[in-house]
C-alpha cells in the first residue's frame, strides 16, 4: 500500500476498548466516511479491515489499483467509546442513518455489493 494511513489520531488508547469507530477516505481536502462499524476490540478490529483493504480484492471498494494511489489517505476515527454491548450497537446504526457511509446498504449494518462499494468509491476518487 502507498497511501497514508492515519490510525485514531488523537484518541489511539481509547481505541484499545470497545466503542464505534469510522473509516473514512480522503483525497485532497475531501474527506468521506466510508464505513461505521463497532467492536469490543476497536483497534483489533480495524487492523484487521486494514488487512482486508490490503488485498486489493474490493474490500470497502479497494482494488489493487486504488492501493498505490500516494493521493489517498485512509482515516480510521473512534466517533464514541462505549463498552455496553447492547447500546454500542444500537448507537452505530443510528450513527449509520444519520451518517450515510458510502459504503453501507443503509439496511442496519449491513454493506452494500462488492460491485457497488467499487464503483462508489472510484465516483470518489475521480470526482476528487
Amino acid at each position: 500500500m502507498n497511501f497514508k494511513v492515519e490510525f485514531f489520531k488523537d484518541s489511539f488508547i481509547d481505541a484499545i476498548e470497545a466503542g464505534i469507530y469510522g473509516i473514512f477516505i480522503k483525497k485532497g481536502n475531501i474527506e468521506e466516511l466510508l464505513y461505521i462499524g463497532e467492536s469490543v476490540f476497536v483497534l483489533t478490529r480495524c487492523t484487521t479491515h486494514l488487512y482486508e483493504i490490503k488485498k486489493g480484492e474490493g474490500y470497502l471498494g479497494f482494488s489493487s489499483k486504488d492501493l498505490g494511489d500516494k493521493e489517498i489517505e485512509l482515516v480510521f476515527k473512534l466517533l464514541e467509546s462505549n463498552s455496553d454491548s447492547f447500546t454500542r450497537k444500537h448507537n452505530e446504526k443510528e450513527l449509520i442513518k444519520q451518517l450515510q457511509p458510502i459504503q453501507q446498504s443503509g439496511v442496519s449494518d449491513r454493506v452494500r455489493s462488492v460491485d457497488k462499494m467499487i464503483e462508489d468509491l472510484k465516483n470518489f476518487l475521480e470526482n476528487n
